[in-house]
């Protein structure tokens, strides 16, 4: 039986329509050819049309509002290969292009009453100045009288935190709006006996029941413990000018022609160093001499270029005219008990010289702006946009004034002049997790062998950690940011500032949240999840704050440092130096004068966990490894042997101690313990005791002795977290004045222990310290990139299973029998900012 050809074309063909095999190949090939080539440029045109040509635009339109989204599904069984997906939009044509839909995400404040958590307004900062002017508590700014350290003013105020069970019971509608008020720091120079005194001033929704409610007695703040301020650091011109100008042949020849005062102010002196001494009783500061770089237009603060010249101000008390100078020290040398005396010490050729290179002083603008080298060629392709994230479809959060929802998520977001920025009221899924979150304290303490440069030690709370003016555009937040105002008193104006420097945008993180490839199926959820930040700028250091809220319930808190090292004077003749000229027992050259001093920032936060309820427990799970009858008989005490099933002897187990009184704990990596807070009222599905757990993810670790006298002061760096019996009175865990007064220190966090309360089954505080030790290098100068630290709060059997599946998200099953996907989006132009 003769093959039918299974290339004919058809019965009815005749021979000459048929071809050989060879043909048919060769037919069969250029076929498949045609459809690659057809499906290659089909795919090339595309993305030439998407991306834009010469002179074609982005294909993307949105919709009509009339096309709507169809709700994602519930996953269930889909037999025939349907997806939970939402309904495909139709593509658009080329030329409809349109920015994204963006409607505004924010909407003002409606309440019947104020906002309870919101920063003060400049209408109520004024109305608490002009309470505080007409009731002489302070004296009024006018064009003819000045405010000095011999009158009373107002350097800060901020939002004094409400009553939190007056709060609480008007939230559940069983008690009265708490009211707004401020605390107001008064530097109070007119009195017999001068001092620094805090008030709370309100209510400030009634202004016409406004009093004052003094803080603290009389005296119990010293005035020379108050915080520096413009009315004091601008008297030192007053007394320094004198002695500088005796210094002048020595500051001209070895600072390359510099002396002081100069009308172009590239020479200056008053870079004070703290604390003001070590008793709060007196007060002197000392200060560095430092050359100033300058821009083209005039006098610009970048950075300072630090000089071997310092001396101390003996200034205690408001009688300016009694301060004085002493202890210079030049080169280290010294200490001369004036400029008469280091100048004759100069002259007489009897201490060691320097002089800095012919024309340097042309040169500290190039060293220090953080500008493009343009001996350096660019970096291939680093002129191109980088990558950019916009929201196809407009914002996934709203806010009503500073309340933040996104994704069962809610929030109030603030901050305070002096200790910055904080969250209140926190929930999640209409859940409470926790009442406050906030940063209360900034600690950093130097380590130098620099004259004047010597055991620095700040506390940033005492210089306007909440002091912002905005944010850099394009640097600090994504341009599809919402920016939410902050305020702080600005006392050499007597005025309120108001400055958008809170911004809110959701992030999406490029990588998975969950995710799972097996045999059977793969699946996962992208991780989004919202930001909330901050950026503060505290002389030369730069301070980020930040909040990332996760689907799944966890909560990272975020600090990072950049900004400019305070370095100090790099002298290789040093005689304390050894035989490596790069380095010393403090750090290492860093610039050709310029030595990057050893330090560390210290972050101390107040974490109001609220778990379910108020009334929680501090459960501490140790993470053991012992042997087995230890392990078994942690929970069985009457175990006697090893169950055979064991093959060694050997095992890793748990062991959980409830915390019963007021305690301190810090990170030991051989130790490995979970600090949780819990709810044991409150239990899960599956009777395990609903909470969260406090996780430090932090380098640094204080490694003063006790010996050292600003450990009262700065005993939050003592441990990585602190639980205490919550109380009014214990707001913060350290006085904005207390690093003025190391002898003395009134508030802080170690004194919070001395009473040893019993904190089971209450409303408790979770005091936490996080930071990083710097040891500058090379890379720091002239700019120190970011360098971070934070801890997180992540649920502890505070749900049944993981909080994520109320989402939609990615799921391929094999055969097809469940699929689902994350909603779909039309692309769009990003919108315009």
């Amino acid at each position: 039986m003769e093959e039918t050809n299974k290339y004919a074309v058809s019965s009815g063909s005749s021979d000459s329509g048929r071809m050989s095999g060879k043909q048919a190949c060769r037919a069969q090939l250029f076929g498949v050819f045609l459809f690659v080539l057809g499906l290659v440029g089909g795919l090339l045109i595309g993305i030439y049309a998407y991306h834009g040509g010469k002179d074609l635009e982005v294909i993307c339109k949105n919709l009509p509002e009339s096309i709507q989204m169809t709700p994602t599904p519930a996953t269930t069984a889909r037999p025939n290969n349907q997806t939970s997906a939402a309904t495909p939009r139709p593509t658009p044509a080329i030329g409809q292009c349109q920015h994204c839909h963006r409607p505004e995400p924010r909407q003002p404040w409606t309440g019947s009453h104020p906002e309870l958590f919101a920063p003060l307004t400049a209408d109520e900062m004024q109305a608490v100045y002009n309470f505080l002017v007409d009731n002489n508590y302070v004296h009024r700014r006018g064009l003819d009288e000045m405010v000095t350290l011999r009158t009373n003013y107002a350097p800060y105020m901020a939002l004094f935190p409400p009553d939190k069970q007056k709060v609480l019971a008007y939230k559940a509608g069983t008690g009265s709006y708490p009211g707004r008020y401020a605390r107001v720091n008064v530097i109070r120079g007119d009195r017999m006996v001068p001092d620094y005194m805090e008030y709370k001033v309100g209510p400030l929704d009634r202004p016409d029941s406004i009093t004052a409610l003094a803080l603290v007695q009389d005296g119990e703040l010293t005035f020379n413990s108050r915080p520096y301020d413009y009315m004091e650091t601008a008297l030192y011109e007053r007394i320094v000018t004198p002695d500088f100008k005796i210094l002048e042949p020595l500051t001209k020849e070895s600072f390359d022609g510099a002396y002081y005062p100069r009308e172009n102010n590239d020479f200056a002196f008053w870079y004070f160093n703290g604390p003001p001494g070590d008793k709060g009783d007196e007060r002197e500061t000392r200060f560095i001499a430092y050359l100033n770089p300058l821009a083209p237009n005039g006098y610009d603060f970048l950075e300072h270029d630090f000089l071997p010249l310092s001396a101390t101000i003996h200034c205690p008390g408001n009688v300016y005219e009694d301060w004085y100078i002493h202890s210079y020290y030049y080169l280290n040398q010294g200490p001369f008990a004036n400029a008469t005396a280091l100048m004759e010490a100069y002259n007489a050729g009897t201490i060691r010289k320097f002089a800095h290179p012919k024309g340097y002083r042309n040169t500290i603008l190039d060293r220090h702006l953080p500008d493009r080298d343009v001996d350096e060629p660019f970096r291939p392709k680093s002129r191109m946009p980088p990558p950019r994230a916009y929201e196809p479809e407009g914002p996934r959060y709203s806010i009503v004034g500073h309340t933040v929802s996104w994704m069962g998520w809610e929030f109030s977001a603030t901050s305070g002049q002096l200790r910055g920025p904080a969250l209140f009221d926190i929930k999640f899924k209409g859940e409470s997790i926790a009442y406050e979150i906030a940063l209360n304290e900034i600690g950093v303490v130097y380590g130098s062998g620099s004259a004047a440069q010597t055991n620095i030690i700040y506390t940033d709370s005492s210089y306007g950690i909440g002091e912002y003016y905005g944010i850099i555009k394009t640097v600090d937040c994504p341009e599809h940011s919402t920016l939410l105002e902050t305020s702080h008193w600005d006392v050499y104006l007597s005025k309120p500032v108001v400055h958008k420097s809170i911004c809110v945008y959701e992030a999406d993180g490029q990588n998975a949240l969950w995710r799972h490839k097996g045999y059977e199926f793969e699946g996962g959820l992208r991780n989004n999840f919202l930001v909330v930040r901050l950026s503060a700028t505290i002389d030369n250091y730069d301070y980020i704050i930040e909040w990332h809220f996760y689907l799944d319930g966890k909560i990272y808190t975020i600090v990072s440092a950049s900004g400019y090292i305070q370095g100090a004077f790099w002298d290789d003749q040093n005689p304390f130096m050894g035989t490596d000229k790069s380095r010393d027992s403090f750090g290492y050259r860093v610039n050709d004068f310029t030595h990057g001093q050893i330090h560390d920032h210290m972050f101390g936060f107040k974490v109001d966990l609220d778990i379910a309820g108020t009334n929680n427990t501090m459960e501490v799970v140790h993470w053991k490894t012992g042997d087995v009858v230890t392990a078994l008989r942690s929970q069985v005490p009457s175990v006697n042997g090893i169950p055979p099933y064991f093959l060694n002897n050997i095992t890793r187990y748990l062991e959980y101690e409830i915390i019963e009184r007021e305690a301190a704990y810090s990170i030991e990596m051989s130790m490995p313990k979970f600090w949780t807070v819990v709810n044991e009222n409150k239990r899960n599905k599956w009777g395990a005791m609903r909470g969260y757990h406090i996780q430090p993810l932090t380098t640094a670790a204080q490694t003063l002795t006790d010996a050292h006298p600003a450990l009262p002061a700065l005993s939050f760096t003592r441990h990585h977290c602190t639980v205490t019996k919550r109380k009014e009175s214990e707001q913060y865990l350290s006085s904005t004045s207390d690093v003025n007064r190391l002898d003395k220190p009134i508030e802080h966090l170690e004194k919070m222990l001395e009473d040893n309360e019993y904190i089971r089954d209450t409303d408790i505080v979770n005091w936490v310290t996080v930071g990083f030790l710097h040891l500058p290098t090379s890379e720091d100068s002239p700019m120190t990139n970011r360098v971070e630290s934070g801890f997180m709060l992540k649920p502890f059997n505070f749900f049944d299973k993981t909080a994520v599946f109320d989402l939609p998200a990615y799921l391929n099953t094999r055969g097809d029998w469940r699929t689902e996907r994350p909603p779909p989006f039309s692309p769009c132009l990003e919108p315009e900012p």
